[in-house]
């Protein structure tokens, strides 16, 4: 299915929280963090309707099925990435760069001068190939040290 389903990328929707918290958990726990672990940390987050109207929401779909999501909040002039998200089986297919690229776009559009979120270790090549460069550093609840990351948007 992955091979020849066509991605859309739309607009969130309030409701879809559950749906958007399983991709979340199913996608961290990709990258070799305890399943259990995974669920408890997805377990604090806000995945209500209203947080989800609160944030600018980006959901790919292939064949009318959620594959990944992302995640944006305005912070002044900066937007902060909040969350990327994408199926184990759509990894490395496309659905990650698209999504940042619309992110990055709706951002921009916004006024925002520069995009800005905390890597997961794993990501940073991804996040480099986009074209973002490490700003600082900042640690994790899991115990690891993540990139501060960035691109911007005015130039």
């Amino acid at each position: 299915m992955a091979e020849t389903t066509s991605v859309v990328i739309r607009p969130g929707r309030p409701g879809e929280g559950p749906r958007l918290k399983e991709i979340a958990i199913l996608s961290k726990a990709h990258w070799g963090y305890g399943l259990d672990e995974v669920r408890a940390w997805a377990d604090r987050g806000d995945f209500s309707p209203e947080q989800l109207r609160r944030l600018a929401v980006f959901v790919a779909e292939a064949g009318h099925v959620e594959i990944g999501w992302a995640s944006l909040e305005r912070r002044q002039e900066v937007w902060w990435l909040a969350d990327l998200w994408v199926l184990p089986d759509w990894i490395r297919r496309g659905v990650g760069s698209r999504l940042f690229r619309r992110a990055e776009t709706y951002a921009r559009d916004q006024g925002g001068r520069r995009l800005e979120w905390e890597a997961e270790p794993n990501s940073v090549g991804f996040y480099e190939k986009m074209g973002a460069r490490q700003l600082r550093e900042s640690g994790s609840e899991w115990g690891r040290t993540l990139s501060v990351m960035g691109i911007e948007l005015d130039g």
